[in-house]
């Protein structure tokens, strides 16, 4: 069973987490929800989908707002040095927790120490896409290329340090091929750029490359987990290919300044894992390649913990820094 496929089992068996009869009556004005990407990629999406379902639950305004820039790490800050009450929340991938702190040579705030942990909310896998220039129809065959050419062909991310830059330089040092990394604030701009063939590949979430994907306007590859996608099924992994034991997606989580409220956080914790249980979120999810888990934060905390200790093992065994 690989990593992934044992986190869902441990979700299902996780309840929904903590009790609420203590809790106080929070919310009771509009909440912030901050995003560290650009709108468009799989962050905002979900970030839309929860607003709206905190919104009709509790009947108070959930307020998306975008702030990209630096691997979602001035989201993650912004939350970090919010008033700690539960009305800044932060929908990020984990890697403002898991990778940033072996990227960067110095953050604004400490990850454990400055913000709690509410809730995984959803894993979501990646695609390798090319743009159809590319005259490669398979992974081995995009490998080849790579290692024939002089030059190397620039790669999009949704920004330094996203899981998207992570998991492009993992492949290039499993398959031993070099790309050069274009970063951009977010999916709502990376796939925009590879489609119009200003740079030739990526890994990117379904929600945001789907039409491309479907118009033939991207070429897919291969699917970044161990174990091929429903979505999917005719497309081959990167382990099954180039790379035994590639096993790579992007969590993506729900997060408070620390010394919230366990009240506030209770009840919050409550709306993920409701929301993204809830069928009609389910069925949407299932169509766009979003995984449900939904757990209690200390599950979230350890898992965090577990995975910093990954990802940094993984980032100094490629050599990978920002500054």
């Amino acid at each position: 069973m690989n990593r992934f496929a044992f986190l869902f089992v441990m979700f299902a068996a996780a309840g929904h987490g903590p009790a609420l009869a203590q809790a106080p009556a929070w919310p009771q004005k509009p909440v912030r929800v901050l995003v560290g990407l650009a709108p468009g990629g799989n962050p905002d999406t979900l970030a839309r989908m929860l607003a709206a379902k905190w919104g009709d639950a509790f009947g108070q305004q959930f307020v998306v707002e975008n702030r990209p820039g630096a691997g979602s790490t001035i989201a993650a800050d912004l939350t970090a040095k919010s008033a700690p009450d539960g009305y800044t929340v932060l929908i990020s991938d984990s890697s403002v927790i898991t990778s940033a702190p072996h990227l960067f040579k110095s953050l604004p705030y400490d990850p454990f120490r400055d913000l709690q942990a509410v809730s995984l909310a959803v894993v979501v896998p990646m695609w390798l896409v090319v743009h159809p220039s590319v005259p490669a129809n398979s992974v081995a065959e995009l490998v080849a290329l790579a290692k024939s050419r002089k030059d190397p062909m620039p790669y999009a991310s949704s920004g330094n340090g996203s899981i998207h830059h992570i998991t492009m330089e993992l492949f290039k040092a499993d398959a031993g091929v070099n790309f050069t990394h274009v970063p951009f604030k977010g999916a709502g701009q990376s796939v925009p750029a590879m489609i119009a063939g200003d740079v030739q590949l990526g890994f990117i979430g379904y929600p945001a490359a789907a039409g491309a994907i479907k118009s033939g306007k991207l070429r897919v590859l291969a699917f970044s987990m161990a174990r091929r996608s429903n979505l999917t099924p005719e497309i081959p992994t990167v382990a099954e290919t180039v790379a035994p034991g590639f096993d790579m997606a992007a969590p993506l989580g729900v997060f408070v300044a620390a010394r919230t409220p366990r009240g506030a956080v209770a009840r919050l914790n409550r709306a993920v894992n409701d929301a993204v249980k809830s069928p009609e979120v389910v069925e949407r999810m299932a169509g766009i390649g979003m995984e449900p888990a939904g757990t209690t934060p200390e599950q979230y905390e350890r898992l965090l913990r577990e995975e910093h200790e990954r990802i940094g093992s993984l980032i100094r065994r490629i050599g990978m820094r920002l500054d």
